[in-house]
């Protein structure tokens, strides 16, 4: 196996807690499905589980940290759940490119998007952070985005966030760049 195959594979054991668990009750069967050789399945099966599982746990806490504060509006409504969602969404998802943490948040949101029992002002609040994310972090010159509720009021004090809600009307979001020039209009 290439070193980059190896890294790939590390990576997934780190990352996909089912593949871990599987390869920590059978090495050689979970080691021969993934193209790795005997001597790279021993090597692997020696490490100690609490040490693969302790490393896989700081990578995940890591991940959801710099998430978090990418998404802190969509953190605090989400409040304890925003873990477990990340926690699930993290099995399923590894990022690609450099910008690994912002790949995250953004990809995070479509998972919260396809939830379908979760409120809709709330994907709202998370789509507007994804937006606003995507204009800064990504160097779009132009972003547009149309909301099922008001996103002029999402930046509120936590007194007034405790009982905070979007409004449903129609909202249209806009981010545009020219030259040094930054403009964002909601309407």
């Amino acid at each position: 196996m290439s070193l980059l195959e190896q890294q790939n594979f590390l990576a997934r054991l780190y990352t996909d807690e089912n593949l871990r668990k599987r390869f920590l009750s059978a090495p050689e069967k979970i080691g021969k499905e993934n193209n790795l050789d005997e001597k790279e399945i021993a090597e692997l099966a020696a490490v100690l589980p609490e040490e693969l599982n302790f490393f896989a746990d700081s990578l995940f806490w890591k991940r959801l940290r710099e998430v978090e504060k990418m998404l802190p509006l969509t953190r605090k409504f989400f409040a304890e759940n925003f873990e477990s969602y990340f926690r699930e969404f993290s099995q399923s998802y590894q990022p690609n490119s450099v910008k690994k943490h912002l790949e995250d948040a953004i990809e995070f949101v479509n998972f919260i998007n396809k939830r379908e029992k979760e409120d809709v002002w709330i994907k709202d609040l998370a789509r507007f952070e994804q937006a606003k994310l995507e204009f800064n972090a990504c160097g779009k010159n132009f972003v547009f985005r149309v909301f099922d509720f008001d996103v002029k009021g999402i930046h509120r004090t936590d007194a007034e966030a405790q009982s905070f809600k979007l409004k449903k009307k129609k909202t249209l979001a806009v981010w545009l760049r020219i030259g040094k020039k930054v403009k964002h209009f909601v309407i």
